[in-house]
């Protein structure tokens, strides 16, 4: 049979590539084609965007890329995907499952070599033994990502592993150590313009000072934390510092503040899913209704608590837990109940101190038959590489003895691996095809979510727009009539003072009107200028210590004269006896008598007869102003409103009530400032009562002090 040169060559290279598929793939030694690199690098990037969306999928795509990293001898790759796999665990505070991906992370860092990538598996493997409370485990691990970190010269890397292990000396009750690794953390964390991680440490500095009992300091690192996170509209961060806050009212049995921090952080932890904040929320709430003697309450909120600390794992949180139980039930009588949370409280107290011996033990047994299963990988990869090189000589003896048949043998094989080739191709394009049917179908309807709630957002919008285009027409109006009463009134009265036959006691009175809407329009003019202050934020206090009562009495002249200027000669105004421990108080004087006025100018104006009582009393640690009148009182719908600025009950060109829709508005800015606030209730048999309150001693950070 003759087989041309050309042919003949063809065969060969067949039979060579045949040969090469039928046995192992002999030319492959291991290394990884850049088709199959890019495939698991597909697999780890979805599993990274689905990780943070807090999407379980991505468990799915790290599971395949580590598969296939194996397959392809990729050791890295594997080591990528098995990292995401522990940061989705870490931020979904499974803390058991983390440390288990991010062990197995670390030991394949040791092989490649990766002193980056592995000293991040050993700073996030800190964390999560840190939360597990495993503090031997956490210590040696963060140490070990500081010492790789030194040597990469990582500022990044040193000012995290600087900030864990300041929070586990801190821990360890060690806080001179924790608070020099802090400052050095906070430097690093400025220096690479961190403002995030910056906060972070700073918060964790505050505790340290709560426990040193320190409130006043740690209030500060706390305050300079929480405006960090607010600029940086972290959430979830500020109801970590909330929860804080909210420990270091509660030493200071200020009661009512300790619930409002705790309050607030619980609604934000609810909000996000945070497991462990909602845990020790409902644990703060607890311990502050227990120590006002609210047992009932303390009971209900540290059940809470307990369940979920327990859907977290943390022992620690579960052990405080029942020790808080036992205590409430013994008071409530309930001895059964009270024995069983203690018994439960030392077998876990027990647990966290045993638990290390326990983990090491695992640690090593882990180490071991790791060593065991790469012995084993070793020996297989000998014996089957000595099996591949015995078939190749088997199959050149086979070729030389029987050619003719391994010709035909070797067509056969080509057209059925053609056609298998094919099946394969078109099958795996038929699975290509539907899977991106499906994401364009997810797309779409993601698509049509988002624009359905933009579509809302834009309606809101523009009915938001259109009632700010009413509220300027309508204060241009007020404002138009407002200044232009005592021009009038200026003008009318000064070309009286200009006849000559004018009496000495009518040009005294002229001019005495010109000075009281001269008055009046200065006042109004300062009131804008005070307002556009505020909304600027340019306000300035200038606190000092005063007597408040004093303060008070100096309101009565220029009440009479407004009484006098309204025509109301028959309303009493009454000022009561102030309730007050102490007189002398450190806040800006004339800022609480602008307040004041226009709560007092606004119960004049809205009041025609009966009476206007006010004063001052101490409530915990704030001092209460109050109005008190018997006017036309708040309709309910205008309850919201009634604070805006440039807002009034009548808003019409006709009106019977003047003003330019400021006052209410002006001192509600003005008492926040003060670091108080402003309300009202309104009162059954018709009428308002106003409230103005201040803190007993001014906040740290009132602007001016």
């Amino acid at each position: 049979m003759f087989i041309p040169r050309a042919n003949l060559t063809f065969l060969i290279l067949l039979i060579s590539l045949i040969l090469h598929d039928a046995y192992g793939q002999v030319s492959r030694s291991g290394a990884v084609l850049d088709a199959d690199k890019l495939r698991v690098e597909q697999l780890i990037s979805r599993a990274e965007d689905l990780a943070a969306a807090q999407s379980d999928s991505c468990l799915v795509y790290t599971q395949e890329a580590r598969r296939l990293a194996r397959a392809y001898q990729a050791p890295d790759l594997e080591a990528r995907a098995v990292f995401v796999a522990a940061r989705y665990y870490f931020d979904s505070e499974n803390y058991p499952d983390a440390l288990v991906e991010l062990n197995l992370a670390m030991s394949i860092h040791t092989q490649t070599g990766d002193s980056t990538q592995k000293a991040l598996a050993y700073d996030l493997a800190g964390l999560t033994n840190y939360y597990l409370g495993n503090y031997d485990d956490a210590l040696s691990a963060c140490l070990s990502a500081l010492r790789l970190a030194v040597a990469q010269g990582d500022s990044q890397l040193m000012a995290r592993s600087y900030r864990n292990m300041g929070m586990l000396n801190a821990r360890l009750g060690n806080n001179t150590e924790a608070l020099n690794y802090f400052s050095q953390s906070v430097d690093l964390f400025r220096a690479v313009g961190n403002r995030g991680e910056e906060a972070g440490v700073l918060h964790e500095t505050g505790q340290i000072y709560t426990s040193l009992l320190d409130y006043q300091e740690a209030l500060g690192y706390f305050l300079s934390s929480l405006k960090i996170y607010s600029s940086e509209q972290d959430t979830l961060s500020m109801a970590n510092v909330f929860l804080s806050v909210g420990r270091v009212y509660e030493a200071l049995s200020n009661w009512s503040s300790s619930l409002d921090y705790y309050n607030m952080a619980l609604s934000i932890y609810q909000r996000t899913g945070n497991n462990s904040g909602i845990a020790s929320s409902y644990y703060g709430l607890g311990l502050v209704q227990k120590k006002t003697g609210n047992q009932t309450l303390a009971l209900d909120y540290l059940l809470k608590s307990l369940e979920y600390y327990s859907l977290v794992s943390l022992i620690e949180g579960q052990a405080d837990c029942h020790r808080e139980l036992a205590e409430v039930y013994y008071s409530l009588g309930d001895n059964l109940n009270a024995y069983e949370e203690m018994q439960d409280y030392v077998e876990l107290h027990d647990q966290v101190y045993n638990k290390q011996t326990i983990e090491k033990l695992a640690e090593m047994e882990i180490r071991y038959k790791t060593r065991l299963k790469d012995n084993e990988i070793a020996e297989l990869r000998s014996q089957r590489e000595e099996v591949i090189r015995d078939v190749n000589r088997r199959n050149v003896s086979i070729i030389v003895i029987v050619s003719l048949t391994i010709v035909i043998i070797i067509v056969t094989l080509y057209y059925t691996k053609t056609l298998r080739k094919a099946n394969e191709d078109l099958q795996s394009e038929i699975e290509e095809r539907t899977k991106a049917e499906m994401e364009l179908l997810s797309i779409k309807e993601s698509l049509e979510e988002r624009v359905a709630i933009r579509t809302r957002e834009l309606e809101l919008a523009k009915q938001k727009a259109e009632e700010s285009d009413r509220l300027k027409s309508a204060f241009l109006a007020n404002m138009s009539h407002e200044i232009r009463t005592p021009l009038n009134a200026i003008t009318g009265y000064a070309g009286l003072l200009l006849k000559p036959d004018l009496s000495l006691d009518k040009r005294k009175e002229y001019n005495d009107l010109i000075t009281k809407n001269y008055r009046l329009l200065l006042n109004m003019f300062e009131d804008l200028i005070d307002t556009s202050k505020i909304e600027s934020g340019t306000i300035q206090l200038i606190p000092k210590k005063f007597n408040i009562v004093s303060l008070i009495e100096q309101l009565d002249e220029p009440l009479q004269e407004n009484l006098i200027s309204k025509n109301k000669p028959n309303l009493e105004v009454i000022r009561e006896k102030v309730n007050i421990r102490s007189r002398m108080v450190t806040t800006d004087p004339v800022r609480i008598q602008q307040v004041m006025w226009h709560l007092l100018d606004n119960a004049v104006k809205f009041t025609d007869e009966g009476k206007i009582r006010y004063g001052c009393f101490e409530n915990s640690q704030e001092l209460v102003f109050y109005v008190n009148d018997s006017g036309i009182g708040i309709p309910p719908e205008f309850s919201d409103t009634v604070f805006e600025k440039f807002r009034q009950l009548d808003e019409s060109s006709k009106r019977k009530y003047g003003g330019t829709g400021l006052g209410l508005y002006y001192a509600r800015k003005i008492a926040e400032v003060l670091g108080g606030r402003v309300w009202f209730e309104s009162k059954p048999e018709g009428g308002s009562i106003f409230y103005f309150s201040i803190p007993v001693q001014p906040p740290v950070n009132l602007p001016g002090a």
